[in-house]
């Protein structure tokens, strides 16, 4: 029979569990670990992992969402920053696209883990996810109007694009040649920032028209 544990005690076992995952996505994915790793990282019991949560895939679900946030975090920066807008854009994107480079357990988010995810978990939490996901992205959007990092007629959608682009570009790098990785990376975070601040007011109008 599973431990019971007292509320103290599941958040410091929850905060190993989520530690034990992101450990697993740095060294393989999904696959590097077990249930019973998992556990034993935690220490606890094997039965005990279920009272925490249903499946291996809602645990690697939080511990995604757990680097989410911490990439997001990344671009809310932007808004605290000094100087203009494309810069403290340019710096933010630049960090970003650093941070998929350097951390295994964040390049370990493609496409291939997330249809497992979204395979293995009830929609309701796929739902979840996904509710999440738009409403922080909406929340960053809102700092970065509010510091006037914006163009006036930016939709949350680009922003939104912006930092897909972002990521998705960052995992297609990673064979490249160091020299040209920074050349492609400099190229799209200048890119991205003029797009997003009022140096990208006059293409945004220009977009939809005829030659």
């Amino acid at each position: 029979m599973p431990t019971a544990f007292d509320e103290r005690e599941r958040e410091a076992i929850n905060a190993r569990l989520v530690s034990a995952a992101l450990d697993a996505l740095r060294r393989g994915g999904l696959g590097a670990a077990s249930v019973a790793d998992l556990a034993a990282a935690a220490s606890i019991a094997k039965g005990s992992f279920y009272s925490f949560y249903a499946s291996k895939e809602e645990l690697f679900m939080e511990a995604l969402e757990s680097i989410e946030g911490e990439y997001r975090a990344i671009f809310e920066s932007a808004a605290d920053g000094d100087g203009p807008p494309a810069e403290r854009l340019r710096k933010a994107f630049r960090a970003a696209f650093d941070r998929v480079r350097d951390d295994p357990a964040v390049r370990s988010i493609d496409g291939s883990t997330m249809e497992r995810l979204v395979r293995a978990l009830p929609p309701e939490r796929v739902a979840q996810h996904v509710a999440r996901d738009a409403a922080e992205m909406t929340r960053i959007s809102a700092a970065w109007r509010a510091a006037g990092l914006l163009r006036a007629d930016a939709g949350d959608d680009e922003l939104a694009g912006a930092g897909y682009a972002v990521f998705g570009v960052s995992m297609s790098l990673r064979d490249l040649p160091e020299t040209l990785r920074e050349s492609t990376v400099d190229v799209m975070v200048r890119g991205l920032a003029l797009a997003l601040t009022e140096g990208g007011a006059s293409a945004s109008k220009g977009k939809g028209k005829g030659k």
